[in-house]
């Protein structure tokens, strides 16, 4: 195998004129010396800059989720807790109404289900109003690491009222479905509906509140899943801008 041997030498006056670099620009030296490429300079982000960029930006991204999330969760529960209440005031302005000759309500009325919806929609709301202001107020609690442990906190015990308030409800509307001496203000004002003008003019707007209110504690437990998940998720993110920034700095990042 023969070796070309390339020329070193400087360039001529036609090498100059021409567009053809000479080899003579090329520092063979470094690579002959060295063994490597020559020096350059530094890139401007590092893969750990990279990295912490991502997951701060899914940092913003579960900020607003959580924002989103809190505020459908905030306006369930104010109509629950309007409904719900509007029932129980409806209920005491007509218990003893001598518009009708017999009494349109049963002996015994089991109202713990509506107050159930009642108590359900006030510590909903007490809650996701106490997760905004911390989430977007100013105040130290804007780090990630408090922020997720409000929101677990908050989550878990969304999921199991928004559980309990449904059991409960309908367990009790169940068994008082049937019976002629005792209902629930959802039980005995729906059995009406088919009755027409026979029925008392305030249970149709009784049955379809109650059902409303019932029917969104039910969607808000799908919403509490969904918060369940969200809070997996910040933690996850936590643990690795944690591991980007090499320390617990990562945990304490405002949002």
């Amino acid at each position: 195998m023969s070796f070309q041997r390339f020329d070193t030498s400087p360039p001529s006056s036609e090498q100059a004129g021409s567009k053809r670099p000479h080899l003579s620009v090329f520092r063979f030296a470094s690579f002959q010396s060295t063994g490597r490429r020559p020096s350059q300079t530094p890139p401007a982000y590092t893969p750990n800059d990279v990295f912490a960029t991502r997951n701060q930006r899914q940092a913003k991204v579960l900020h607003w989720l959580r924002i989103a999330t809190a505020v459908i969760t905030l306006l369930a529960s104010v109509v629950v807790m309007a409904c719900a209440g509007r029932t129980l005031t409806t209920y005491s302005s007509t218990r003893d109404n001598p518009e009708w000759i017999l009494p349109v309500w049963p002996a015994s009325v089991d109202l713990r289900p509506t107050h159930a919806l009642v108590a359900c929609g006030v510590i909903l709301t007490i809650s996701n109003l106490f997760y905004l202001v911390a989430a977007l107020a100013p105040t130290p609690l804007r780090s990630l690491r408090t922020l997720n442990l409000i929101w677990t906190i908050l989550a878990f015990l969304s999921v199991f009222l928004t559980i309990f308030t449904t059991a409960f409800a309908s367990a009790i509307n169940s068994h008082l479905s049937n019976s002629i001496e005792a209902g629930t203000l959802s039980s005995w004002t729906c059995r009406w509906e088919g009755f027409g003008a026979a029925a008392p003019g305030h249970f149709s707007e009784i049955c379809a509140m109650t059902t409303a209110a019932f029917d969104l504690v039910i969607l808000m437990i799908v919403i509490e899943v969904l918060s369940v998940l969200l809070a997996g998720w910040g933690w996850w993110v936590g643990a690795r801008l944690k591991k980007a920034e090499g320390g617990s700095k990562g945990q304490g990042i405002a949002v």
